[in-house]
């Protein structure tokens, strides 16, 4: 039996862990750490999850509220601990299930942003630290319900796979275990893929997520229907472009006019999603702006770069959030 646990179980930990629950080809053990209104709903009528084939109902879950402060979690360890928390809870996170944390195999980041290593570092030993990246779009249209908005890439990698070249054992470990994750994420439908330079994936992806989220938060209109608007497809381009600089000059692997046409695409494939950023704004949550453009402005000081269009967005974004 292969153990899963999903930390911060909203609308893409739902996904991920149903979709794995719903597996039957293999005898899966899926655990979800999640909101007392969600862990409660899903305990009595169990997850549901609409995606365009229909409905399913999983039931095969094992629910915790995360709310809950009793000493349940000290007997519990997994295989792969998924984080799927906002980026801006990571600390709080790995706080509260440090226990479970440390008995786990495998801590993989399923988070939005650029940095989020960095964030774990200081808890988590790097040889332990995997990473998913992936533009499936999922909204929790209410405790016990998500809706998949959107299909879209899914990749897989040991960010620090670089500094363990030397450890043959470990690598080995690694990547046999990168295969085995990467044959479940396939057969619960993610059409998943292992990418040796996950840290690329990783930006390419949060430039696709700075322009589109910012510009959707704050207009209000689905990810679809930016791009069918001249003035705000130009402005989507010009935040891209400005974090390609940005991640140039670290030495990222991009290609300009791949990260716009990436944009473009995902935008077009989750045509009906709201972003997980304009879904915060419309329930009245903190963003992860600072983890994606604010990010971006941050990194271009330090290169004396000028990212004017990402600068403005974060400021906007931040004032919208005054009034949260």
């Amino acid at each position: 039996m292969i153990k899963f646990g999903f930390i911060g179980a909203g609308a893409i930990g739902s996904l991920f862990g149903g979709y794995l629950a719903n597996i039957k080809e293999k005898e899966m053990d899926i655990s979800l750490f999640c909101s007392h209104d969600h862990a409660i709903t899903i305990k009595n009528h169990g997850l549901k999850i609409k995606s365009e084939n229909g409905i399913i109902t999983l039931k095969n879950l094992n629910i915790y509220d995360r709310t809950n402060k009793k000493p349940f979690m000290k007997n519990l360890d997994f295989d792969y601990l998924i984080l799927t928390t906002k980026t801006y809870d990571t600390k709080r996170a790995i706080n509260q299930y440090l226990d479970i944390i440390k008995k786990s195999k495998w801590f993989v980041i399923l988070q939005n942003g650029l940095g989020n290593e960095e964030i774990i570092q200081p808890y988590v030993k790097k040889e332990k630290i995997m990473r998913i990246v992936t533009s499936h779009g999922a909204i929790l249209t209410q405790p016990g319900h998500v809706t998949h908005t959107g299909k879209g890439f899914t990749y897989i990698g040991f960010p620090y796979l670089r500094s363990v070249e030397t450890e043959l054992d470990l690598r080995q470990d690694i990547l046999l275990s990168l295969e085995r994750l990467n044959f479940l994420l396939n057969l619960a439908g993610f059409n998943s893929k292992i990418e040796l330079d996950i840290l690329t994936r990783v930006w390419q992806k949060a430039i696709v997520n700075i322009g589109i989220n910012a510009i959707g938060a704050l207009t209000h209109l689905n990810n679809g229907k930016l791009i069918g608007n001249e003035g705000l497809r130009e402005l989507m381009e010009e935040a891209v472009i400005e974090a390609f600089e940005v991640g140039s000059k670290m030495n990222i692997s991009l290609s300009k006019d791949d990260c716009i046409s990436l944009t473009y695409s995902v935008a077009n494939k989750t045509y009906n999603n709201k972003n997980s950023m304009l879904q915060d704004i419309l329930n009245g949550k903190r963003t992860e702006i600072d983890y994606l453009n604010g990010k971006v402005v941050d990194l271009a000081k330090k290169y004396g770069i000028k990212v004017a269009v990402n600068k403005v967005l974060t400021n906007l974004i931040k004032g919208l959030e005054i009034g949260l």
